[in-house]
């Protein structure tokens, strides 16, 4: 179990290889971290003396990586409010957070309305539909998901999801293309 005791020791540890103005804040999302795994695992660690590796290691994985829960929440907050979605080329669709279904085309120059990219999904099937809006716009409470994370929530194999959202982007930029074409 952790005890008041064993988490000072762990901050105390963490101290020495993360800044002070970060400390606080990854940390916690770390004990977080560590009271949500279950029960069994936490304790072997504990008492097999290997906490303090695994703690240090969790440590350094959400200081470092772009895609932790610490570095969107921390580290990063304005890349909340713009995120790519697809990049190819000439053009970028982006979706806002603070609208439901609102995407905007980005690209040498001009910026349209989100019509022309639900006309394009609406050209696609379901399942592929479905998955790119849940990825891109998250879900009805507002969560966003990684591949990781929508692979848990809805089964689906994380590679399963990746593939099809390849399929989605490319064929997204393939008909932007074909209709920038066509309006010249």
């Amino acid at each position: 179990m952790l005890t008041n005791a064993l988490c000072k020791e762990l901050k105390g540890i963490a101290e020495n290889f993360i800044p002070a103005e970060h400390l606080d804040d990854l940390t916690q999302e770390v004990f977080l971290y560590l009271l949500e795994m279950p029960k069994g695992k936490l304790e072997q660690l504990i008492e097999d003396k290997q906490i303090k590796y695994y703690f240090i290691r969790l440590c350094k994985n959400n200081y470092y990586s772009k895609t932790s829960k610490y570095h969107y929440k921390y580290r990063k907050p304005y890349e909340r409010e713009l995120i790519d979605v697809i990049t190819n080329g000439k053009y970028s669709i982006k979706k806002k957070h603070d609208t439901a279904d609102l995407y905007f085309i980005e690209g040498e120059g001009y910026i349209e309305d989100s019509e022309l990219v639900n006309d394009i999904l609406s050209e696609m099937y379901w399942y592929e539909r479905e998955l790119f809006k849940l990825y891109v716009l998250g879900d009805n409470e507002g969560k966003r998901y990684t591949y990781t994370t929508l692979s848990n929530k809805t089964k689906i194999s994380r590679m399963s999801i990746y593939t099809t959202l390849k399929v989605v982007k490319n064929y997204i930029a393939k008909r932007l293309k074909e209709i920038r074409q066509n309006d010249i």
